[in-house]
């Protein structure tokens, strides 16, 4: 059996830190402190996506499943969650001024639509059930492709990143637009995933409650940015209002 959510995920973190450190190149960031900050959010997302398991799993299931997790149990908001700590973190401690994480916001998209292919041919992560004339068999079941309606989704947003990138020169606007525009991608589509537990609250998943605070949180620093307002990139942010011309490519 082709273990095709272990090549595809690998084929995701190849292509993004690949692309990442062309970005950096182009925009004359390419230095150590940059490539540590770049590597430990590499390291944090991978960690944080399986770590992540053990609430969407519970305790029980998680510790039953460990020994194949690796090869298969991974939550893309956990590892989304786990690289944007480790790269904030990283960011204080070697003292890096300028948000990494614009670096790498472009190429996410195509990572994440890379990892959902992955996702749709191992038969992971499917949708509800369905009798549209599009439904694929999965689990048993002809189901909603939600993999590859997101795979769409996020290509269609790495366009987006990948030509805003030339023209955006606010410190974390980048991120911020990848942020914001993902949680718009992913809470709509949660509807049409297969949930094996009940909502977790007013209807919602716990996925769903992290898209709405992930708009909000991340909507909020672009509004107060555009006003004219310099938002630092830490876990609660900084503001300070700048004078029109004093951001820097």
């Amino acid at each position: 059996m082709i273990p095709y959510y272990t090549i595809f995920m690998l084929a995701a973190f190849v292509t993004t830190g690949w692309m990442t450190y062309a970005e950096a190149k182009r925009r004359l960031r390419l230095d150590e402190k940059t490539l540590l900050a770049g590597s430990l959010g590499l390291l944090g997302g991978a960690v944080g996506a399986k770590l992540s398991m053990l609430v969407f799993l519970g305790p029980a299931e998680f510790w039953r499943l460990l020994p194949t997790i690796p090869f298969h149990g991974a939550a893309l908001s956990g590892g989304l969650a786990g690289g944007y700590l480790a790269v904030v973190l990283a960011e204080r401690a070697l003292g890096i001024t300028r948000c990494t994480g614009d670096l790498a916001a472009p190429f996410l998209p195509l990572g994440q639509a890379i990892g959902r292919m992955g996702n749709f041919l191992a038969g992971d992560a499917y949708g509800a059930p369905t009798s549209l004339p599009w439904a694929v068999y999965q689990a048993g079941a002809y189901r909603h492709p939600v993999q590859i309606y997101e795979m769409v989704l996020d290509l269609a947003l790495f366009a987006f990143l990948f030509r805003r990138r030339l023209v955006s020169f606010r410190d974390g606007e980048l991120f911020r637009i990848y942020a914001v525009g993902y949680a718009i991608i992913r809470f709509p589509l949660e509807f049409l995933r297969y949930q094996p537990t009940p909502r977790d609250f007013l209807g919602l998943t716990l996925v769903q409650w992290l898209c709405i605070a992930a708009f909000l949180f991340f909507g909020y620093q672009l509004y107060v940015q555009r006003k004219g307002a310099n938002v630092a990139c830490a876990l609660l942010p900084r503001f300070r209002r700048i004078e029109k011309g004093g951001n820097q490519p």
